[in-house]
């Protein structure tokens, strides 16, 4: 079963929901997409890399992977993403996130079959969208879709 993550942003969680049916990109916010790659693990590792925090610390940062449409939809869901990782993506030059990519590569959710090369493309992505919201106070979010 794929899992396609839209991750963007937008003003607000209101305006965030508002991609729930159609899609970050059609709804006409900033979005980078990607397959495999979730917020709650793989995202925050990279974050806590990144930031030189443990996970556990990571995950606990407010409004980390809250839920911002309705928990009754099953293949289908909008979360938030901190402001602290916007904060260090928007922060983050290109070389520190190709640097934190090589040890990410390895984490065991990849199962050893990730390039770093390609890892730090989506990061760099993330970085550019997490740049253009910041001045902007938008907020960044996910949307799942199984």
């Amino acid at each position: 079963m794929a899992v396609f993550y839209d991750y963007f942003s937008a003003p607000d969680d209101r305006a965030a929901a508002s991609a729930f049916a159609e899609g970050p990109e059609d709804a006409g916010f900033d979005t980078v997409c990607v397959k495999a790659i979730d917020p709650a693990v793989l995202l925050s590792q990279a974050v806590a890399l990144l930031v030189r925090e443990p996970f556990s610390r990571v995950i606990e940062y407010p409004r980390f992977c809250d839920l911002v449409t309705s928990p009754e939809a099953e293949n289908i869901c909008v979360l938030t993403l901190p402001d602290e990782m916007r904060d260090a993506l928007a922060a983050a030059p290109c070389e520190r996130l190709a640097e934190i990519c090589i040890p990410w590569a390895q984490a065991e959710e990849f199962h050893g079959a990730t390039d770093p090369g390609s890892l730090a493309d989506f990061l760099n992505e993330l970085a550019a969208v997490a740049g253009r919201a910041r001045p902007l106070a938008h907020r960044l979010y996910c949307r799942v879709l199984v």
